[in-house]
């Protein structure tokens, strides 16, 4: 089941760096506000491992069953009407964090799929493309594994540049501060890398 590939793969690929949040009263709320012909879904949250602050991430999984062009986009309207509906369920700091990865029984153009990405109306969308390896797709989503540059040609690196600039005009940044900003420039993104730079209280 297609489904379940996709969600057992995410759970494998975000292992070791992301806690997923086990079977909560949150989850089974916002699956009930789907529409009844919307049969194959999920939904997973999560946060990356290391982040103090309570802030989780919510990726609804579907998968389209439809196999008739009308009905494809009949179940693509539910599933949209129900993306609204979570949104507006989530508080405010977590609406932000909200994506769909979608998939779709019968196969459908890849310009659909990418059509379907493109509109960022509710929440960022992933699409499964047809032949699509699954692995290849939840890696080319936002969950993808950044690798660190640990090192650089010539001692060229713009991090340290920037760092010594700032050392020289603020002392505030500290050896203990610089380590921990840079490794959450290497390897966090969006909201994560906020919340990580704003976790010490800079007089700048």
């Amino acid at each position: 089941m297609m489904l379940n590939k996709i969600k057992s793969e995410l759970i494998k690929f975000v292992d070791g760096r992301y806690e997923i949040m086990s079977n909560s009263d949150l989850i089974t709320d916002l699956i009930n506000l789907v529409d009844e012909n919307l049969k194959n879904k999920d939904i997973i949250r999560l946060r990356r491992n290391g982040i103090l602050v309570d802030n989780w991430k919510t990726i609804v999984l579907i998968v389209i069953e439809a196999t008739v062009e009308n009905e494809i986009k009949d179940e693509l309207k539910n599933a949209i009407s129900w993306i609204a509906n979570v949104k507006e369920s989530l508080l405010n700091g977590e609406n932000s964090d909200l994506y769909l990865f979608l998939g779709f029984k019968e196969s459908v153009s890849k310009e659909e799929c990418w059509r379907i990405e493109s509109t960022e109306q509710f929440c960022r969308k992933y699409v499964l493309l047809p032949e699509e390896d699954i692995a290849e797709y939840i890696n080319r989503t936002f969950l993808q594994e950044l690798i660190p540059i640990t090192t650089t040609i010539g001692g060229n690196d713009p991090l340290e540049k920037a760092f010594s600039k700032t050392i020289t005009k603020h002392a505030w940044l500290t050896p203990e501060i610089k380590l921990k900003w840079k490794n959450a420039l290497l390897n966090l993104y969006g909201s994560d890398l906020v919340d990580a730079l704003l976790e010490d209280e800079i007089p700048i």
